[in-house]
């Protein structure tokens, strides 16, 4: 069974050898750019670059998969915010706010899969699925909804609204999901076999649960519906109370935080879902060690997992080593 094989099926709830072991999030470290001399912010915007960078994980770790972009700043960028690309080679972009003070301000682009990075994201993606993609699932990343309109109007602005006129934030939310679902079917149809949905703004931390199932959870559902290929949805933070709505939304796989129950995931999730995660990304794999790393592995495997995964993004200070003990760790069983 090769890796991508093992994937697809648990992806589908089948039956397989071992659990697949993987990140859906970014998973570019300093390690890895060293080790093959590229870094950032150079491949956020060259595909081969991006490409290589993105292989680097498979190829020195083995971890089973590969997936671009490396930052969450894409779609922001073509809806007229500024790209922050930090100084040093582990800044990851950032995109502040736009600040528009209401939807009819906004700008939906056309003809996007010219612009931006969005050519440069589907060429690396075609360049991996080339080289890659007999083996291992190559992922496709796009921003939730609500997370694009947290860049547009602000963080801020988007949680007071939130609960005061909640009609004007799905309007603002509402105005990505086509632009989304465009560039999602585009990284299919460039040879991504999974499109990640990352809402990172629709923490529960942030919004709370009724704030998520009320203002993020319709879109993520309807940018679901629109994709025409398996989907993995991701929010940060502890998603116990909000994995029914999650499950809702009709993606394929669920990736859970570190902070999110594992065994209550997997139950709430019985036939329904997959669910991916949720090695301790900071506290274990960045700053633990590799023993560690094997303790927080079983944890999760022993929940009932079915793809191990790290809880989130990884930190580009991420050590190689403890990565690999979280491969070798799943591998052995």
């Amino acid at each position: 069974m090769t890796p991508k094989e093992r994937f697809m099926k648990a992806l589908n709830l089948q039956k397989v050898d071992r659990p697949p072991v993987t990140c859906a999030n970014q998973t570019a470290t300093l390690d890895q750019m060293e080790k093959i001399g590229i870094y950032w912010p150079e491949a956020h915007k060259d595909p081969f670059k991006m490409a290589r960078l993105a292989a680097a994980a498979w190829e020195q770790l083995g971890l089973e998969g590969a997936g671009v972009p490396f930052c969450q700043t894409v779609e922001a960028e073509i809806f007229g915010c500024e790209i922050k690309w930090g100084r040093k080679k582990t800044d990851i972009p950032q995109a502040p706010s736009k600040g528009y003070k209401s939807p009819d301000g906004v700008k939906v682009p056309e003809n996007i899969l010219e612009k931006g990075r969005i050519p440069v994201v589907l060429k690396a993606i075609e360049l991996l699925s080339d080289k890659y993609g007999g083996e291992i699932p190559i992922y496709g990343h796009v921003i939730g909804p609500f997370s694009l309109a947290a860049h547009l109007a602000g963080m801020e602005k988007i949680m007071v609204t939130a609960f005061k006129n909640p009609d004007v934030v799905n309007e603002f939310t509402h105005l990505g999901v086509d632009t989304i679902a465009e560039y999602g079917n585009a990284m299919f149809d460039h040879g991504a076999d999974v499109v990640v949905i990352e809402n990172m703004f629709a923490s529960v931390d942030i919004m709370g649960p009724q704030g998520y199932a009320r203002v993020a959870a319709p879109y993520d559902k309807e940018l679901i519906n629109k994709l025409k290929g398996p989907t993995v949805l991701h929010v940060c933070g502890n998603g116990t109370l909000i994995i029914e709505d999650m499950i809702k939304t009709g993606a394929t796989c669920i990736s859970i935080d570190s902070r999110t129950d594992a065994k209550k995931s997997v139950i709430a999730a019985k036939r329904k879902a997959a669910i991916m995660g949720n090695v301790d990304t900071m506290k274990v794999l960045t700053y633990g060690t590799p023993e560690g790393v094997k303790t927080d592995t079983m944890r999760a495997i022993e929940a009932g997992i079915d793809i191990v995964a790290p809880g989130c993004a990884i930190s580009p200070l991420t050590p190689n080593k403890n990565l690999k003990a979280m491969v070798d760790t799943v591998k052995m069983l």
